[in-house]
């Protein structure tokens, strides 16, 4: 059985700054349940996916896990509780396929995931280029619920 370490490392997943301080240990950082979530979408589509990808000179570094010094977050002016500071929440890419593609795989395949995850599908409409997946659970939502930004 494989498991996300399989699929994944750790700077995938988090930034250069936090990967510097706990390297292999920031993996702690992560809540199990996007991980899972993770794993199955790997498995169940079967194409590399893109997260963080600055380890190899990409541009994406925030894509995973956020702290209190990321860029994104550093200079908020008013309470900023992402999913992604919770360690709850990636952004990514498909290989071969079309963020749409991906969101409706997910949904066809509710059934496979044992916990209840989010996606943002349209931005002021539009939909969004990217997959956005987070497992911050709302007990009056249906098991995959697709919300706009």
């Amino acid at each position: 059985m494989k498991t996300i370490k399989d699929y994944f490392c750790i700077e995938e997943l988090v930034d250069k700054t936090v990967f510097d301080k706990y390297g292999e240990s920031a993996w702690k950082f992560l809540d199990e349940t996007i991980l899972e979530s993770l794993l199955i979408i790997r498995e169940g589509i079967g194409f590399p996916m893109t997260i963080n990808n600055w380890k190899w000179g990409g541009n994406f570094s925030q894509r995973g896990l956020r702290h209190n010094m990321s860029s994104l977050v550093k200079n908020k002016t008013r309470l900023y509780l992402s999913a992604h500071i919770f360690g709850k929440a990636v952004d990514f890419d498909v290989q071969g396929m079309t963020a749409v593609q991906v969101r409706e795989w997910i949904v066809k395949n509710e059934d496979k995931f044992p916990y209840k995850i989010r996606l943002e599908r349209n931005m002021k409409g539009k939909p969004i280029s990217w997959v956005h997946l987070d497992t911050m659970s709302d007990p009056t939502k249906p098991d995959v619920y697709l919300f706009d930004v």
